[in-house]
C-alpha cells in the first residue's frame, strides 16, 4: 500500500469530525428525542447520511464518505453506540411521525440514514426504523448511490503486517482475564484499545529487514519510540537495561508476535525459517522460543502461496509437533493465560484454521481468552496473508490508531516485500 493511499484514506477518513461534536451535542439530542421533538440542530453528525444527497456545508462535512466509512462509524466505539441508542430512542416514540418528531427535511434525513445503515447491517433496529416510520420503503437514492460507483470501494486488501497490528489493536483491550468473555461477540474496538508492544516489536523486525541493522539495533531504537506498551519483565531489561544484549533463553510468545514480517518478506519457505530464526534468537534462543516464530512465519509464508488449510496444517504439525486437529470451541473452555510459545502459537494457528475470513480469525483469536493480543497478532499475520483483509478494517486502524512514522515504515516493507516477491 503506498504512502499516497495511506494520506488518502487520513484526508478522507476523519471520524474524529464526528467524534469531537457527539461529545458536546450528543447528550441535548438524545433528550430532545426522548421528549418527542427535536428542536435544535444537529441532524448532519447524529443521524448522518452520504455525501452528496445534501448540498450545504455541513450535509458535505458530515456526510458518509462511502460503504467503508458507514460500518467504521457504526463500529466505533463512541459513534456506533449513540447511533443505537438514540435510533432506540426513535423506536420508543408511539403516535408520533417522524416528520412530527423532526420536521420535514429532517425526517427525509433520518430515512437516508436508516437506509444507510441497514444496508451495511440488515435486519438490525435500523430496519425497524424504517418499518415503523416509512413502511419499510427505503430511501431510493440512498440505495442508488450504495449501488453505483460513487461510494463502492475495493472490498478485501492483500495481506501484509498490518493484519498483525490489526489484531494486536483489537486483542489489546481484552489481554485482561476480567475484560475477556470468552466469546467472538465483541466490540473490535474499544476506547481501551491501542496498539502494544506486539505491534512496536514487529515494526522493529520489519526495519531490521528494511535496513540491514542489527537486530540488537533495530528494537532498543523502536523501544525507545514507544515506551510503555506492555512489554515483558525480561525483556524490558534486555530492551533498556541490558547492555550485552545477549539473549536469555526465552520460549515465551514474544518470539512469535513479532515474526510476521519474515513469513511476508521470505522468497521461500527456507528462507522464512531462517529468518524467523534470526529475529526469536537475538533474545528468544530456547529451541521453543525458535519454533514457535518459524511456525508462525511458515504458516504465513504457505498462506501466501494459496496453500490450503489442510497444507498448512499438516506442514506445521509434522515440523514442529504441534497438535493442530483441536478446534477453538474445544479449547476454549479450559485455556488460560499462557504467554509461551508452546502454549500460544499452536492456539493462534488453530484460531485461523477455524475461521472463515479475516475478522472471523481474530475473534476467534481473542475469544480464547489468553494473551489476547499476541494471539490475535500471530493469527492475523496468518489470516491477512490467506484472505486477505476488508478495506474498512485497515482505513479504520491506520486513520484512528497509526502514527504518520508507523505508516511509514509499513508502506516501505510493503513495497521491499512487493519487489522481491513478483
Amino acid at each position: 500500500m503506498t504512502s499516497a493511499k495511506y494520506e488518502e484514506y487520513i484526508s478522507k477518513y476523519k471520524l474524529r469530525r464526528f467524534v469531537d461534536v457527539h461529545r458536546q451535542i450528543y447528550g441535548s439530542a438524545l433528550t430532545e428525542i426522548r421528549s418527542g421533538k427535536k428542536q435544535s440542530h444537529w441532524m448532519w453528525y447524529i443521524f448522518p447520511q452520504l455525501r452528496g444527497l445534501g448540498h450545504s456545508h455541513n450535509a458535505e462535512y458530515y456526510g458518509i464518505v462511502d460503504r467503508d466509512e458507514a460500518i467504521m462509524f457504526l463500529l466505533h466505539p463512541l459513534l456506533g453506540r449513540n447511533l443505537y441508542e438514540i435510533t432506540m430512542a426513535m423506536l420508543t416514540i408511539d403516535g408520533k411521525s417522524a416528520e412530527e418528531i423532526l420536521g420535514g427535511i429532517d425526517a427525509l434525513k433520518f430515512r437516508s440514514s436508516m437506509t444507510l445503515f441497514d444496508n451495511i447491517c440488515p435486519n438490525n433496529i435500523f430496519s425497524d426504523a424504517l418499518q415503523k416510520y416509512y413502511d419499510g420503503k427505503s430511501d431510493e437514492r440512498t440505495l442508488e448511490m450504495l449501488q453505483t460507483g460513487n461510494v463502492k470501494d475495493e472490498q478485501l486488501i492483500s495481506g501484509g503486517i498490518i493484519g498483525a497490528i490489526i489484531g494486536d489493536i483489537v486483542g489489546s483491550f481484552y489481554e485482561s482475564r476480567y475484560r475477556n468473555p470468552k466469546s467472538t461477540s465483541i466490540a473490535l474496538f474499544t476506547e481501551g484499545s491501542r496498539f502494544t508492544d506486539d505491534t512496536v516489536m514487529s515494526l522493529a523486525v520489519a526495519d531490521w529487514l528494511l535496513s540491514g541493522e542489527l537486530l540488537q539495533k533495530t528494537m532498543p531504537d523502536w523501544g525507545l519510540k514507544f515506551p510503555h506498551r506492555g512489554y515483558g519483565g525480561m525483556f524490558y531489561k534486555w530492551l533498556y537495561i541490558n547492555k550485552t544484549k545477549e539473549p536469555y533463553n526465552s520460549f515465551g510468545n514474544g518470539a512469535g508476535m513479532r515474526v510476521s514480517p519474515c513469513g511476508y518478506y521470505a522468497q521461500s519457505l527456507e528462507e522464512a525459517l531462517n529468518l524467523a530464526k534470526q529475529s526469536a534468537e537475538v533474545t528468544h534462543n530456547h529451541p521453543e522460543g525458535i519454533k514457535g516464530a518459524q511456525a508462525i512465519a511458515s504458516a504465513i509464508f504457505l498462506a501466501r502461496q494459496h496453500k490450503s488449510k489442510d497444507e498448512i496444517r499438516d506442514y506445521i504439525e509434522q515440523t514442529f509437533g504441534y497438535n493442530l486437529h483441536r478446534s477453538c470451541d474445544e479449547i476454549r473452555p479450559t485455556y488460560q493465560f499462557d504467554v509461551t510459545c508452546q502454549g500460544s502459537c499452536p492456539e493462534a494457528i488453530i484460531a485461523f484454521l477455524d475461521s472463515h475470513d479475516y475478522e472471523s480469525s481474530i475473534r476467534l483469536a481473542v475469544s480464547l481468552g489468553g494473551d489476547s493480543d499476541t494471539i490475535a497478532c500471530m493469527t492475523g499475520g496468518i489470516a491477512a496473508a490467506y484472505y486477505g483483509i476488508p478495506s474498512w478494517l485497515v482505513k479504520y486502524v491506520t486513520v484512528e490508531y497509526l502514527p504518520n512514522y508507523i505508516r511509514d515504515v509499513i508502506d516501505r516493507f510493503d513495497k521491499a516485500c512487493t519487489e522481491r516477491n513478483y
